[in-house]
């Protein structure tokens, strides 16, 4: 109770602060209905500066950028057509949540700060790499900066030379739309790459030797005999972590007498049945983390640092991964449709190939909105 209030209270903190300072900035902002936009001539100048640097670099990411478009198309068109076909959800919308609240319906709830700092890291590498490959086809970033939902920092804008964009060569201008995915692409890359580094750098330092619990649960088998310490053994098989005493109980029937080895000697207890499976009654059970090689346990905030630090690398790589497929669906204004109706407008001219960009928008659009759909008949939720 105490973490959800302290929670909130920060969060409420963060985006007070972040309302003063666009109040502060107000002559650097633009708003549009619900969204803000506030324009950093710093960082508009260092994107261009970064392009005349390295065009070469941006020149070849632009081809990686072409290349990657039907792939990722592919994939994305795949996955809404099989999500109809075998009535399997295969998309749904990810939203920020406090305090353990949940959303109905096609929504995965993401605690706020894995939320915020996922989103924007998402946004600000898809628009970054937008900006860099246009400014290596020679049109120049007009204004960069942060976009926020109201108060809500929710990542980067960039505002390129449009007029110009409108007479570049086709081939120029799906370089630029499919860059934005491409950017989310080489994002995934790095952090899946950080995510197993840094587990590798955990299983190298940690260990899990045991099962921790906070209490026994009144009336069960482990109150009954006043079971406490870390669980080692059970029947001299060892338990190393949670995975294993999961595995153990549900692979021995109730009513089994067990002998429990803990770090404060040996207790025999009866296992009852809950829910058709076999039950200790102990609750609040994690694994006992030791530095590798000793007996010293890893302190709580710790591990509790280390393991957010591992699902907020999942979240930003996976998410990455997700909304660079997602972008490239061929649905209008999504990067993918504007590629489409560039292409059919090239091959059938302007007026035929705008309705057919559109024809194919409302088909694509409409497969989605059913995997939604689908999604919201049965959708996970991340704790």
């Amino acid at each position: 109770m105490l973490a959800n209030a302290l929670e909130i209270l920060f969060v409420v903190i963060f985006l007070s602060f972040i309302a003063v300072r666009l109040i502060l900035k107000r002559k650097e902002i633009k708003i549009e209905k619900i969204i803000v936009f506030e324009y950093s001539k710093k960082y508009t100048q260092k994107i261009n500066e970064t392009v005349n640097k390295h065009k070469k670099i941006f020149k070849l990411l632009g081809i990686l950028s072409l290349l990657s478009a039907p792939i990722l198309t592919f994939i994305g068109a795949y996955y809404l057509i099989y999500s109809i076909i075998s009535f399997k959800p295969s998309v749904g919308l990810v939203l920020p949540t406090i305090s353990n609240f949940r959303y109905p319906g096609p929504v995965i709830s993401v605690p706020f700060w894995i939320w915020i700092i996922t989103i924007f890291i998402i946004v600000f590498s898809h628009e970054s790499m937008h900006a860099l490959i246009a400014g290596s086809e020679g049109i120049k970033t007009r204004r960069y900066g942060i976009l926020y939902l109201l108060i809500l920092p929710i990542g980067a804008f960039v505002d390129i030379d449009e007029k110009k964009l409108e007479k570049i060569e086709t081939i120029k201008k799906i370089k630029i739309f499919a860059a934005g995915s491409f950017g989310n692409i080489i994002a995934f890359a790095i952090f899946l790459f950080l995510f197993f580094i840094s587990v590798w750098l955990v299983n190298l330092s940690l260990e899990s030797k045991g099962v921790w619990f906070n209490n026994t649960i009144e009336g069960s088998p482990a109150e009954s005999v006043k079971l406490k310490g870390i669980i080692l053994k059970i029947n001299n098989r060892t338990i190393s972590n949670v995975y294993d005493l999961q595995d153990f109980l549900k692979n021995t029937k109730p009513n089994t007498s067990v002998i429990i080895e803990t770090t404060e000697g040996k207790y025999k207890l009866t296992l009852a049945e809950k829910d058709n499976a076999s039950y200790i009654g102990i609750s609040d059970v994690k694994n006992y983390i030791v530095y590798k090689g000793t007996n010293t346990a890893v302190k709580e905030n710790i591990t509790l640092l280390i393991n957010y630090s591992l699902i907020t690398l999942q979240w930003i790589a996976f998410l990455s991964l997700g909304i660079a497929i997602a972008n490239m669906l061929p649905i209008i204004p999504l990067d993918g449709g504007l590629i489409i109706r560039e292409i059919l407008k090239r091959k059938f001219g302007d007026k035929r190939g705008n309705k057919l960009s559109n024809i194919v928008s409302s088909i694509f659009l409409i497969l989605l909105i059913s995997s939604l759909f689908l999604s919201s008949l049965k959708f996970p939720v991340v704790s």
